[in-house]
């Protein structure tokens, strides 16, 4: 287990230079394709352009390989990635945006990659809430982490200076749902943890929990892979949230994931067996 967790720390650290050295670094993204649809003053080509930079920010940090295909389609009836699959097995997935508002791009794919890597599930409903919170890390998570590949690597050479973009977004978000005092997130989630049940998708919420979640994703190695083991057991209705960790941590498969999963608890107030 020693020379696992050294190998998978040495793939952490050294991913962003096989970003864009590796012949296989295409087998940890998805095959992503983008259907016509009412996206406005904006090209096919370009939109899967952002879309494909937004998929690299996040899934090879699971260090899973060969992910089924991706079809992004326009709507405007707010984003969301379907449970049922298409015609081939693909994922698909619905934004809301338009033109060439790349932030919303970024933003609104990311959380809908974090429900795919997270193993989404139609069941998941009294703990949809968490699942939730760490789609609104991913965004964060992609739009800081793009707008520094975007500076280095812009796929769009003459909005360099676009890069920026990323960040004020970014922190414009947390900023509308800053949570001041990070000792008193325990007393906050213990007051609002029935109202997460009851509005799994209250974005107020979600975003105040994924400020403070978001240094723990960027500062482990470990966390996206980890959450690749979240949603793995099924009987999530008759399970509390400490149940649910401890599910998640017992199907975790590195002592990494285990750790990380171990963290995050600590955070909710919840001690986990070791």
């Amino acid at each position: 287990m020693v020379l696992l967790r050294i190998l998978f720390l040495s793939f952490g650290f050294s991913l962003s230079t096989k970003i864009h050295s590796s012949e296989n670094f295409v087998s940890y993204i998805p095959n992503i394709e983008v259907a016509r649809g009412s996206w406005g003053q904006v090209t096919i080509p370009e939109v899967k352009k952002v879309l494909d930079l937004t998929a690299k920010q996040l899934f090879p940090s699971t260090q899973k390989r060969n992910w089924d295909s991706i079809l992004v389609k326009q709507s405007n009836a707010g984003p969301m990635v379907l449970y049922e699959r298409g015609q081939k097995g693909e994922y698909i997935v619905y934004l809301d945006t338009h033109g060439r508002y790349w932030c919303q791009y970024v933003f609104q794919f990311a959380h809908e990659i974090g429900h795919i890597i997270c193993g989404f599930h139609k069941d998941n409903r009294k703990h949809l809430w968490f699942e939730e919170t760490i789609c609104e890390v991913a965004s964060l998570f992609a739009l800081q982490s793009m707008s520094k590949q975007w500076k280095d690597f812009p796929p769009f050479p003459n909005l360099k200076n676009y890069a920026d973009e990323f960040n004020k977004y970014a922190t414009n978000r947390m900023n509308e749902n800053s949570f001041s005092g990070l000792n008193k997130f325990h007393d906050w989630f213990r007051q609002n943890k029935d109202d997460l049940v009851q509005n799994p998708m209250d974005r107020s919420m979600n975003g105040k929990m994924s400020s403070v979640l978001l240094s723990y994703f960027t500062n482990d190695s470990f966390s996206w892979s980890a959450c690749l083991h979240l949603n793995k057991r099924k009987n999530y209705a008759t399970q509390g949230f400490d149940h649910y960790l401890y599910n998640w941590k017992k199907n975790c498969t590195l002592d990494g994931q285990k750790n990380f999963v171990q963290k995050i608890s600590k955070l909710f107030g919840i001690l986990l067996p070791k």
